[in-house]
């Protein structure tokens, strides 16, 4: 009997132990990964002659990476803002930002939905690598501010591989996008690392449908909201009015698109996730002023 009871003690013990190192191991390679995506994206910077800071026009201040422009400064590599997504957002505003923002760094903003401003983006890039003969871009920034989207049409429909620049690591193939640029064939994504999981969700950082409480992530988006533009959400729902209650919004949402359970109860949750995948592809207007 004695010996049943240090048995069973000491597999409690190995139990508990075994739990805190596994929180302890998936912490430390979280850690690792994210070092690794950093260094990453990093050796893009240093291998380039211009860098391209790709971020969300309808979230301009929570997009930017400083630890990026302070390596580029750091380098004395010449940045330029990207504001992506300016079809959701009205021209004025796009104006605004871009002037705020060129206080510190060449900005432009564009649209690779509609493909508008990329003429200018270009002629930037030309004007700032001091028109050296062959001009190599980075394309970097966290997650869903369109960088691929933004890489594929500066590539436009022909593109010739280039192989491997000599002094650039190995993974790194080149593709030419024009005459005289090449542009490393990834993006260089930058984990965004912000405390707040809602916020990391409502970046796009996050998939909501990886959380385990995506109702959290869509009340933050419902609370901000208010605070700035809120027509685009009222009209794509037909919301009767943004005070609304939270739940009742969500709550609305999934009526409105036929979300139910079993009884004919409203599907909150899918409602939620609903609400933040059409924030995240932009199916409606929305922007935050700086």
């Amino acid at each position: 009997m004695r010996w049943f009871s240090v048995s069973f003690f000491l597999t409690e013990a190995d139990s508990t132990i075994f739990l805190i190192l596994s929180l302890v191991s998936r912490t430390v390679l979280i850690s690792m990964r994210r070092r690794k995506e950093h260094r990453q994206v990093f050796e893009l910077i240093k291998n380039s002659n211009v860098v391209l800071e790709v971020i969300d026009g309808r979230l301009p201040a929570l997009s930017r990476v400083s630890s990026i422009e302070k390596f580029t400064k750091k380098l004395e590599i010449p940045l330029i803002i990207v504001l992506n997504k300016c079809d959701l957002v009205p021209r004025s505003i796009c104006e605004r930002t871009k002037d705020i923002f060129s206080r510190e760094y060449p900005t432009v903003y564009i649209s690779t939905q509609n493909r508008q401003g990329t003429k200018i983006l270009r002629q930037q890039i030309v004007y700032l690598s001091q028109k050296k003969q062959e001009i190599l871009i980075a394309i970097v920034g966290i997650p869903n501010t369109g960088k691929s989207s933004l890489l594929n049409i500066l590539r436009g429909k022909h593109v010739a591989p280039t192989g491997q620049k000599p002094g650039v690591t190995r993974h790194l193939q080149l593709v030419r996008v024009s005459k005289n640029i090449l542009s490393f064939d990834t993006p260089g994504v930058l984990p965004f690392d912000h405390p707040n999981i809602e916020v990391q969700a409502f970046m796009g950082a996050l998939s909501i449908d990886n959380l385990e409480d995506p109702m959290k992530t869509a009340f933050y988006f419902l609370d901000r909201i208010r605070s700035n533009y809120s027509d685009g959400l009222v009209q794509r729902y037909k919301l009767s009015s943004i005070e609304m209650e939270n739940e009742a919004i969500i709550t609305h949402i999934a009526k409105h698109r036929g979300l139910l359970l079993k009884g004919g109860k409203p599907n909150i949750t899918e409602a939620a996730k609903v609400l933040m995948r059409e924030f995240t592809g932009g199916l409606f207007p929305y922007w935050e002023e700086i």
